[in-house]
């Protein structure tokens, strides 16, 4: 069997020009981007990091990795360094330095000077991703914020299109479960790997449909510029439950969803920063509700579909939901059993409003994993959650930008532990419940 040998990324440091068989070039090079000298190697911790990043990206598929050249930045400075690609493909960067480093921002520019992709979040480690429509060379320069040091910048072929959690691999944060912030990218060329959003979403409902779910009339397509939106009618029946999905193209950074009733009021929504959005609900009335799909960020193809959800999985056992969570509560119960969850506490039902924190004790058993998840009405935007045991350790936490909050601990020894809850923004109602699963799954 023939193995597939991936395409060559060269990085301009000095130790590896022979290899890009480039000719001897002065210590600084030139470019529409200055390129420093790499020194010989990061330092020792700077090194252990680096290890970290490579790991976490290759478990989602990133390789190889070109050698990680390394520059030293002052406060406010901006350095560079090139590297190519000997085809088309896409190629994954990002930037690492010591904890006390950063904020980074990351820019990739073409040979000949453009810009063709950013990451500017305040960031320790941005990540952007292009697609290289051929061979050529490019430049990825990193500058630094307020804290200057060593930098190490990775070149990665076939990077992913979201940024792995890197923040939890290099313990920048209380370990947890965070769906994190957006993570930028840019396109050059097409990635063949990405089917166009009409054609994924078909595969996206597809699994759905084998769980029991049902389409509601057909997949709407289209096409915006940043900042435009459109409604889109869906007939539905007034009691029954539903989920709306939506997909954006690789162009797509921002796409939110919107659920507005009969009345044009607004029943349900996904504002998060990405490109898939996902909203549960269920419908108020019966009669016509538009499904609003906006644009924020980048421009695009997009499609939306929305599925009935079945009965059977809209509501958890002997559980007194509100109505306007039951729909997101069963989407993420039918997530969690479909990988081995089974229920293990009991929904929770408070109120919250902004800074108020409510606490509940849990008995974590040894041997076992435990999974606790939170559902917000529209008028509680999110809330946070960690668990901790009862000497005051964190154990978990989360504090994402999207719902379903959720937190994971598994238990080597019988812990009595308190699941903390406590509102980010706004105030009303919420549901917190607990699964377990064997922690040798």
């Amino acid at each position: 069997m023939r193995r597939r040998v991936p395409a060559l990324l060269c990085v301009s440091a000095v130790p590896m020009l022979a290899a890009c068989g480039a000719s001897t070039v002065p210590t600084v090079v030139r470019t529409p981007v200055e390129a420093s000298t790499p020194t010989l190697g990061p330092v020792p911790a700077l090194a252990a990091r680096v290890d970290r990043v490579r790991a976490v990206f290759r478990e989602r598929g990133a390789s190889p990795f070109a050698e990680s050249p390394v520059v030293f930045l002052r406060p406010g400075e901006a350095r560079g360094v090139s590297w190519s690609v000997d085809r088309a493909r896409c190629v994954g960067v990002t930037a690492v330095g010591l904890d006390d480093v950063g904020p980074l921002e990351l820019r990739v520019l073409s040979g000949d000077g453009a810009e063709v992709a950013r990451d500017a979040q305040p960031s320790g480690h941005p990540y952007v991703r292009v697609c290289a429509p051929g061979a050529g060379r490019y430049f990825s320069q990193v500058s630094a914020g307020p804290g200057g040091g060593e930098v190490a910048v990775l070149a990665m072929a076939d990077g992913p299109i979201v940024a792995p959690p890197v923040a939890e691999a290099l313990h920048d944060r209380p370990r947890g479960v965070s769906n994190g912030g957006r993570t930028s990218h840019a396109v050059t060329g097409r990635d063949p790997a990405v089917l166009p959003p009409a054609e994924a979403i078909e595969r996206v409902l597809t699994g759905y449909e084998g769980r029991g779910f049902r389409r509601i009339g057909g997949v709407v397509s289209g096409n915006m510029p940043r900042g435009r939106s459109e409604q889109h009618p869906w007939a539905l029946d007034g009691g029954r439950c539903y989920l709306a999905v939506a997909l954006g193209s690789e162009r797509v950074e921002d796409l939110d969803l919107v659920i507005h009733g009969p009345r044009g009021n607004t029943v349900a929504q996904d504002v998060a920063v990405d490109a898939r959005p996902r909203v549960a609900f269920c419908a108020p009335e019966t009669g016509a509700h538009a499904v609003e799909v906006r644009l924020f960020a980048g421009s695009g193809e997009w499609s939306v579909a929305v599925l009935e959800m079945p009965r059977s999985q809209t509501a958890i056992e002997g559980a007194e939901i509100p109505e306007e969570l039951r729909a997101p509560v069963a989407l993420v119960d039918a997530d969690a059993h479909e990988t081995g969850w089974s229920v293990s506490m009991a929904p929770w039902r408070g109120a919250a409003w902004l800074g108020a924190e409510l606490r509940r004790p849990v008995l974590l058993r040894a041997g076992s994993c435990y999974r606790f998840a939170a559902v917000t009405e529209a008028s509680l935007p999110i809330i946070d959650l960690w668990l901790a045991r009862a000497d005051g350790a964190v154990l978990s936490t989360f504090a994402g930008a999207r719902p379903p909050s959720e937190v994971y601990a598994c238990a080597t020894a019988n812990t009595r532990a308190v699941l903390h809850a406590r509102a980010g923004g706004g105030r009303g109602s919420f549901v917190v419940w607990g699964y377990r699963q064997e922690s040798g799954r």
